[in-house]
């Protein structure tokens, strides 16, 4: 990707976590979005045709950001065990998952204003469901291999993944109406890891 493109990415992706954590997502227009990031309002609408277009992108941004902490995370802990990845792919995956769901909580709680103007907005059935497919996207993309071993129907393995993200995306969101206390952070990625293992790994 060219460098220019990349850094207007950087910059409106920076720009729009700012002014979610001030503002509620249907009160952040473009106009505000292209002056927080410095850019004019014609590049923007190269890239994108609408906001709801970009909220997608900036999902679609942290969902591989946070892929690729798990994974490098997971690759630190097999090293410091003596462990290889060829070992035991399903314990590959619960590693990596494990590590996503870690990431996910610390950019929650590091971005808990923006969060909670999410969850205020009158937009937010529209933006959970969109958050809601991404994570299936992860659970496809991290059992995809162990689903096809079993020889498991592939809209079965889809249709599982879609529940198992549902399910990951209410857990989340009751733990954080109930506060989301950080002591409570292990508890809600064991609960959530065991979720998914008893719909994918059954």
């Amino acid at each position: 990707m060219d460098l220019r493109i990349q850094k207007t990415y950087r910059s409106l992706l920076t720009a729009f976590t700012k002014l979610l954590e001030k503002h509620r997502y249907e009160d952040v227009s473009v106009a505000m979005l292209c002056e927080e990031a410095m850019i004019r309002r014609t590049t923007f609408y190269k890239h994108f045709a609408d906001k709801s277009e970009f909220f997608s992108f900036f999902v679609d941004s942290l969902r591989i950001e946070l892929v690729k902490y798990g994974e490098a995370r997971a690759e630190e802990l097999r090293l410091a065990k003596g462990e290889s990845a060829e070992d035991d792919p399903l314990v590959v995956n619960v590693e990596e998952g494990i590590a996503i769901l870690r990431a996910l909580v610390d950019f929650l709680l590091e971005h808990a204003q923006l969060v909670d103007n999410i969850l205020d907005s009158s937009m937010s059935g529209m933006m959970l469901l969109m958050i809601e497919d991404r994570v299936a996207e992860i659970l496809r993309e991290r059992y995809h291999a162990h689903s096809k071993a079993r020889g498991e129907d592939p809209l079965a393995f889809a249709s599982a993944s879609e529940f198992a993200a549902g399910g990951i995306v209410r857990l989340f969101g009751k733990w954080w109406m109930r506060g989301h206390d950080p002591q409570t952070e292990g508890d809600l990625v064991n609960t959530a890891e065991t979720m998914v293992l008893r719909v994918l790994s059954r």
